[in-house]
């Protein structure tokens, strides 16, 4: 069954809501006491979260590639990129949370990986 661009926006859409009540909860300092949001299980959080959303953002955006320094990029996940950098940066301002670059690359690595198990799904589904 081929999934509407609808579709997938709408699902992107509600994807990020949910990715920023959790940022919110965790910037107001609710998710202390919430053990996978620590060293070193936040890695998991971070690669798995940000690849899922890198998934539906390249959908969402109906797999646009823009051009870039010579490349070609998937427009979605290049979003989300920016976007992970920037609240990433955001956390240094914010009491209980702490800016790493260790959480920037494990979210990175999911929105690449996620990105990559997206195209090869589509291969073998002949999309």
């Amino acid at each position: 069954m081929k999934l509407s661009k609808k579709t997938w926006i709408v699902a992107c859409i509600l994807y990020f809501l949910a990715i920023l009540s959790i940022m919110l909860a965790a910037d107001m300092g609710l998710l202390v006491n919430f053990s996978l949001a620590h060293p070193p299980y936040d890695k998991v959080g971070h690669f798995v979260l940000y690849g899922i959303a890198s998934f539906l953002c390249h959908r969402a955006t109906g797999k646009k590639t823009i051009g870039l320094f010579n490349s070609v990029i998937p427009f979605g996940p290049a979003i989300f990129t920016v976007f992970t950098a920037g609240e990433e940066m955001l956390q240094a301002i914010f009491p209980n949370r702490t800016a790493s670059i260790e959480d920037f690359l494990f979210s990175l690595g999911g929105i690449l990986v996620f990105y990559w198990v997206g195209e090869v799904w589509d291969k073998k589904k002949g999309n």
